[in-house]
């Protein structure tokens, strides 16, 4: 496999030293100095690479992404689509459970609420989630309308979201699978109510 060429590695340095900033600080707090030091680079070569803070962020959030990417393509079938248990499997135990990213969200929560392009990434990255949660609906249970799946997606991705919320404050199930069974249920009962009327 060839090398990636020395900006690739430079960005990919800086991006890293960005997130363990973001996540010891917070977003508002970090500097380019910080980021600097993290990365023992000089403050200009990381103004050089990565512009100014808010194109940091823009690239932390895609970072975000590529991360829960390489982890939903492990699952993807030949044709891209996913089974609602592995998606939903993945979600809990991979994507929504990597300490680190989850910081970083938590920092961009935070800012989202006074800062309409935050909130407007974030937006998008959870509406993508849902998406993919209803089109794997749609592929397992065919009778699934497109109002009970999409209802079904929103509700899934609000249990992940939530037992995340709840770690953070100390309170943890203690069988891991347990969500992941309560998501599979749900679908069920919800797809199963909708075709009833």
């Amino acid at each position: 496999m060839p090398r990636p060429p020395k900006t690739e590695e430079r960005s990919e340095e800086i991006m890293r030293a960005f997130e363990i900033c973001v996540a010891r600080k917070g977003v508002a707090q970090t500097t380019l100095a910080d980021v600097a030091d993290e990365a023992k680079l000089p403050r200009s070569l990381v103004r050089y690479f990565m512009g100014n803070r808010d194109e940091m962020v823009d690239r932390l959030v895609e970072r975000l992404m590529a991360r829960g990417e390489a982890s939903l393509a492990r699952i993807r079938d030949e044709a891209g689509g996913m089974h609602l248990d592995d998606l939903i499997q993945t979600f809990c135990d991979e994507v929504f459970a990597n300490e680190l990213s989850n910081t970083v969200v938590g920092e961009l929560w935070t800012l989202a609420k006074t800062d309409e392009h935050i909130a407007g990434r974030l937006g998008d990255a959870y509406a993508y989630a849902a998406g993919l949660v209803e089109a794997a609906i749609l592929r397992d249970l065919p009778m699934a309308s497109d109002r009970a799946a999409r209802s079904a997606a929103i509700a899934v991705l609000s249990l992940i979201l939530g037992r995340l919320t709840l770690d953070d404050f100390g309170v943890s199930d203690p069988d891991p699978a347990a969500l992941r069974k309560a998501a599979a249920l749900l679908v069920q009962v919800m797809v199963r109510e909708e075709t009833r009327v």
